[in-house]
């Protein structure tokens, strides 16, 4: 295959999988995940069954690797904006909370449906385990002892992963009165005065 035809039918398959998650995002918004079926998402798309099946298996690994692209783009732009600094609560988190905070702000509508009766718990956990796998990736020390009688750092990360979908859904609730980076900044600094108070390091939070 020579390049020019790779890049082509590469370009084709991103338009394709763009398309068929704008459609999943459009139906969701109009009548509810639940409600859409896998036929819904091809029309939509302008596409027929066969070709939604040579990408994705059913509308939840459409879904799935939706998310898993933006915690992907999340991390990538910590990395890119201070590829020394990697610590919870620190400019790096800061960037990555913005940019996960920007893309909720662009699909306001359909992060509203799925947080609500309308949407799937599994998308609320799953939020919640990328929130958590990045939290604990960005420790420290992550063999850090928690201080005596202090809470554990597994209750600590639940807690924040947690909160976070708290905050999401609050600013949603609120129609995103404040911008994007204004939450990000907020979010950052109860997960700094969080992770700073189960390393044992309260006293130091800064106000």
């Amino acid at each position: 295959m020579t390049q020019n035809k790779k890049a082509t039918e590469d370009l084709r398959v991103r338009r394709t999988r763009k398309m068929l998650m704008q459609a999943l995002i459009e139906l969701t918004i109009e009548k509810g995940f639940s409600a859409v079926s896998v036929q819904d998402i091809a029309d939509r798309a302008m596409i027929n069954r066969a070709t939604f099946y040579r990408h994705y298996v059913d509308k939840h690994d459409l879904l799935e690797r939706y998310m898993s692209e933006v915690y992907e783009l999340t991390a990538s732009q910590e990395e890119l904006a201070f590829p020394q600094t990697k610590d919870a609560g620190s400019d790096s988190t800061l960037v990555g909370m913005a940019s996960m905070f920007e893309e909720v702000y662009r699909h306001a509508d359909f992060y509203r449906v799925m947080l609500g009766v309308k949407g799937d718990p599994a998308f609320v956990q799953r939020v919640r385990q990328f929130s958590e796998m990045r939290l604990r990736s960005l420790l420290p020390d992550k063999t850090a002892k928690t201080k005596t009688k202090g809470p554990p750092v597994d209750l600590c990360l639940s807690f924040l992963s947690h909160a976070g979908i708290g905050v999401m859904a609050w600013w949603l609730s609120e129609g995103q009165s404040y911008s994007p980076t204004q939450i990000a900044i907020w979010a950052n600094q109860l997960t700094k005065a969080t992770v700073e108070l189960v390393l044992g390091k309260a006293n130091d939070v800064r106000h």
